[in-house]
């Protein structure tokens, strides 16, 4: 089975899933949006299932108000067998809970979106922790 792989394929499909238009091509689906207060940008984690192309689970964040670069990728794996669990530890840092053993792609620290500083702490998932479902794509290949 060949697997999307590198930082362009991320690319594309953070772009394809910001636009909205994803999930009428292939199934998808979106976990719960994680919001802080007094933050400037939104996390969530999309699930999507390309058939013979592969599966990724990839956290995103959106930010509004911004002149320029409204968001993008935080972190890909390459499976939809468990979610990503996302919370704002305050406005500018983002806890990004991953699987444990999962293959990160595309892993990012920090970011800057029009000047708007984010940073990225990881850990993993904790038993019970609703991610850990994912977000209702039900798995096609037993992956």
């Amino acid at each position: 089975m060949s697997r999307i792989k590198g930082p362009a394929s991320a690319a594309v499909l953070a772009a394809t899933l910001l636009a909205g238009c994803l999930e009428s091509d292939f199934p998808a689906c979106r976990g719960p949006v994680a919001t802080h207060a007094l933050g400037k940008c939104v996390a969530s984690y999309h699930q999507a299932d390309y058939g013979s192309g592969g599966q990724v689970t990839q956290a995103l964040v959106e930010c509004d108000g911004l002149a320029s670069r409204p968001g993008g990728n935080v972190v890909a794996i390459h499976s939809v067998a468990h979610g990503i669990g996302l919370r704002w530890l305050d406005p500018h840092t983002l806890e990004v809970a991953v699987p444990a053993g999962a293959e990160l792609q595309d892993q990012r620290r920090s970011d800057r979106y029009s000047g708007y500083p984010l940073r990225y702490v990881y850990r993993e998932l904790r038993a019970g922790e609703p991610a850990l479902q994912g977000c209702g794509l039900v798995r096609s290949n037993g992956d």
